[in-house]
This record gives structure tokens, sequence and C-alpha cells, in this order.
């Protein structure tokens, strides 16, 4: 039998039940505990897809802003780890990368690329010796980054020699030393193997440098050496005080043989020509 104490706590819980305070309460522990599990389910996600694997896609050939935005969608990260040059890809362009394509990689794992620079590089031109094989300045001017585009030839003793370079599509040589751009194609004058054709060998004595190189080349011959004598301030208005082969009315020459002249900055009378050594 309920005493009259046990009796009269009942209707007190009851009525706690059906308080506004109890439903209250009841809600917001209802809330917290599906926020709680949701905020657990969260996470639990978010670590399960950390450690999911990702195809690397092959990326070779896009830009690096292509690449980035690829790579984002697929959580992982682009980082440059080299750049080079190569004129027949596009600036900013995938050379090469690492991990490669389809190699399995986990989510946020970072790729490396190397890029293809936006400006080339610059390269000195080589010096070349007068006569060198085409096969060897082919040698010489790939290991510089330079390719060779048209090959022009002039009359010389010897065939398939090298005799000048010019950038492509320029009238003047290129000089040793010249700095140009990694990449750039070159025109070649090589000899043509017809020098047994006889010309009149022209006066150079007491031109100037530019004078005789001008007579020279309309002449189809080559420079040979240039020998200075004395201190030479302004090379183009030198003066030629001798040459070699040695000028004599009436001789002749071969096309495309080499003439070497003697420059000085002062022009020396053209009876003392044979006292120069």
């Amino acid at each position: 039998m309920a005493t009259k104490k046990e009796t009269a706590k009942k209707p007190g819980l009851l009525r706690y039940f059906i308080s506004m305070a109890f439903w209250l309460n009841f809600i917001i522990a209802v809330v917290s505990f599906f926020f709680i599990l949701w905020l657990a389910l969260f996470f639990i996600k978010q670590y399960s897809r950390h450690g999911e694997s990702q195809t690397v896609p092959n990326l070779i050939g896009k830009t690096s802003e292509e690449a980035t935005q690829i790579l984002k969608g697929m959580d992982l990260e682009f980082a440059v780890m080299d750049s080079t040059y190569d004129p027949d890809e596009k600036p900013t362009a995938i050379i090469n990368q690492d991990p490669p394509a389809d190699s399995k990689v986990k989510s946020g794992r970072k790729i490396y690329f190397t890029i293809n620079m936006e400006n080339p590089p610059l390269t000195e031109v080589p010096t070349i010796e007068l006569g060198t094989s085409y096969i060897s300045v082919r040698e010489i001017l790939e290991s510089k980054g330079l390719k060779i585009d048209d090959i022009i030839y002039k009359p010389f003793a010897y065939k398939d020699v090298f005799l000048e370079m010019k950038l492509d599509g320029e009238s003047s040589s290129l000089v040793p030393g010249e700095k140009i751009p990694k990449g750039s194609k070159i025109d070649l004058v090589l000899g043509n193997g017809i020098g047994d054709t006889e010309i009149d060998l022209p006066d150079l004595i007491s031109l100037t440098y530019d004078e005789a190189i001008n007579l020279i080349q309309l002449k189809e011959l080559s420079l040979g050496s240039v020998i200075t004598i004395g201190t030479i301030t302004d090379t183009s208005n030198a003066f030629v005080n001798k040459q070699s082969p040695q000028y004599e009315p009436g001789k002749k020459i071969n096309l495309g043989s080499m003439v070497d002249i003697w420059i000085s900055q002062e022009e020396v009378n053209p009876f003392e020509e044979e006292e120069i050594e």
C-alpha cells in the first residue's frame, strides 16, 4: 500500500514532465545530441576523405593556370619544381610533372612541375672559326640552344664550310659574344665549293676597313685574318695598309678565296707597304 508521501510525489512528478521547463530542456538536449552527432560525422568524413586515393591527371602541355584549376577540383596542390625554356612550347606550359600521369596519390598531395619560362633566357653567340665544317657548326649552335634556319651558299674554295652567320631575317653578321635569345633561328652562310672561278684581285690599300669589307663582299671573296698595327680607336675608319695576297695589276684570284688585311688608325704611304710586317 502506497504511503501518503509517495502519493503526493506522483502529481508533482507528472506536473514536471508536462511543464515548459522539461520540454525546453528536452528539446535542447535532442538538438545538442544531433549537432554533436553531425559534427562528429563531418570530421570523420573529412578525415576519411583525406586518405582517399586520387589518380594524377596528365597536365603536360597545360599552362600553370589551367593545371592549378584542375588540381584544385581534385583536392591536389600545384607546386613549381623547376623552369626551363622550349621555344616550341607556349609560355608557362608544363614540360614535366612528378608524380607522372595516372599515378595514385592521397588527397592533398603536392604535384611538382617543370614549367616553360615566359621569356627566353639570353645566350652568347659562339666563336666559330672560318672554314669550320657544317656538322661542327650545327653541334656548336645546338649546344647554345640556337637553331639553324636557312643555309645560304657563297663562292668559296671549300664546300659546306662556315663563312658567317646571321640572325634569321637580319642582313648583318652576328658578332661572337653578342647576347641573343635562346632558341633564336640562325641563317648560316657556307662555302659552295666552286671557288675555281677566277676574278681580278681587288686593290684594298688605303681603303678604310668598312670600304675594304664592302669591296671584298662585292667581289664575292671572303675576309680572312684582320691584323691590327698599333692602337686602333675606330675600326670602321681604320686604313688598310697591307693585304695578302698582295695586289698586282691584272693578278687573278679564285672566287671565294680569303683575303687577309692589315689595318692601322693612320694611313700609311702605299710606297711604304712593303716595309710593314
